[in-house]
């Protein structure tokens, strides 16, 4: 049987538990508020040897004259997203690079999705088997 106190404290956990929880702005704790967060780049890692994505490929993005980068995996199916430079950051100055072992880059291409100011840019690295 459980006592008066003990089951107050088992509603009230439980209620805690289950409550939703509001962030401002962005949708997780490991994502950046819309506020503060740059010009998001997304893309493929492209084989253009074989045709398709070459999955856990290296990606970096940084800062054209600067000592910024920030290095992240593209995923299983060879896609990387990226917000990680600030609001204020022209987009005209973000070079993205990839590397998979066994690969040389050939080139990117780089598409702004729109005209707006902070729209997302498509940068694809194009990978030739070495």
């Amino acid at each position: 049987m459980i006592s008066g106190l003990a089951r107050g404290l088992l509603t009230i956990g439980l209620c805690i538990g289950l409550a939703p929880m509001a962030w401002a702005g962005g949708s997780g704790l490991d994502e950046p508020d819309e506020a503060e967060a740059g010009t998001p780049f997304f893309g493929f890692v492209k084989n253009v040897t074989a045709g398709g994505t070459l999955p856990d490929a290296k990606v970096v993005a940084s800062l054209k004259g600067g000592n910024t980068s920030f290095v992240m995996r593209a995923d299983a199916q060879g896609h990387f997203r990226f917000t990680g430079f600030a609001k204020d950051v022209d987009p005209g100055t973000v070079e993205i690079a990839c590397s998979v072992e066994g690969y040389t880059l050939q080139r990117t291409v780089r598409r702004k999705l729109s005209s707006d100011p902070g729209a997302p840019v498509e940068v694809d690295c194009l990978m030739a088997k070495q």
